[in-house]
């Protein structure tokens, strides 16, 4: 009985297959396989270009998940640059060649990535790609990006890849270079509604390569700076949670349930305008006040 089973099941899918195949646009046997290619930023390398600059430590890494399967058929892999230019008219370059080791990480030369576009540097308004293109052993080409399709495998970034989902492309956007003595001195702060008294005065002192200390964040109400963190390699603020002590008579010194009133956030600098923009969450042992959205340009 089993055995009659099996061969009902066999013969329908053979008239499923013989179907399918009857309304099928293209011969099958043409169909190419692909190989899957992750790409993605090195942890702690710069994830923004700066205006005019082709300095940087720029490296990404490809790999192939585990789940791919067999790629025994794939010959190479190249490293592509899309360029997204400030008329919004995106181009490509392969920018590296017959790559074969996998995992590889690949640290980026923009000079010479810009010197196949024919440019000698980024500049702002751009957005530079990378994705993989596959060569197969019949040098086929099987491209990470065309024009008329944009990027390849997007229907993929479900899968996971070392605890995160599967990336088809590395994007670096184009920024003023980031200089934080450029914040040095005399700040001005807004707040949006949550607080009435804004704009005002704050002083900003540099206190290492990647610490500002803002004086006056409440407006002189705080007797302690607060300290933001920023990240150079993609413009990125932070402040941990930070304990500020209310100037003597202010309200939550004078309400006793009220105790370590502390901000907490992260944001981003424009360093076009010399500017940053954060929402920090206001709390106390308490409870919490919500969120806060801070403006701080020079």
């Amino acid at each position: 009985m089993k055995n009659k089973y099996l061969a009902i099941t066999a013969l329908f899918l053979l008239f499923v297959i013989q179907g399918c195949e009857k309304e099928l646009p293209y011969p099958i046997d043409e169909v190419k396989r692909g190989v899957l290619v992750d790409i993605v930023r090195v942890a702690d390398t710069d994830g923004v270009l700066s205006d005019g600059l082709t300095t940087g430590n720029y490296i990404v890494k490809l790999s192939i998940p585990e789940n791919q399967g067999d790629y025994s058929f794939m010959k190479n892999v190249q490293l592509l640059a899309v360029l997204q230019n400030t008329n919004g008219i995106y181009t490509s370059q392969v920018a590296v060649d017959n790559i074969t080791e996998f995992p590889k990480e690949i640290r980026i030369d923009i000079a010479d990535v810009y010197g196949k576009f024919g440019l000698t540097a980024p500049a702002l308004g751009q957005i530079l790609y990378f994705t993989a293109n596959v060569v197969l052993d019949d040098n086929t080409t099987i491209p990470g990006w065309t024009e008329a399709a944009g990027f390849n495998n997007k229907a993929f970034s479900g899968w996971q890849v070392e605890g995160r989902a599967y990336s088809y492309s590395v994007r670096y956007s184009v920024a003023c270079p980031l200089v934080l003595d450029a914040f040095e001195g005399t700040c001005t702060v807004t707040l949006d509604e949550w607080w009435d008294e804004t704009p005002y005065p704050v002083e900003v002192t540099k206190i290492s390569d990647t610490e500002l200390s803002v004086e006056g964040i409440f407006d002189g109400y705080a007797s302690n700076p607060l300290v933001i963190k920023v990240d150079p390699t993609d413009h990125s603020v932070s402040i941990a949670k930070q304990v500020l002590e209310p100037e003597p008579g202010y309200w939550w010194s004078n309400n006793p349930p009220y105790t370590n009133f502390s901000l907490a956030g992260a944001g981003t600098v424009n360093a076009c305008e010399t500017s940053m923009e954060f929402s920090a969450t206001a709390t106390i042992d308490q409870g919490s006040f919500g969120s806060v959205s801070f403006k701080l340009i020079k």
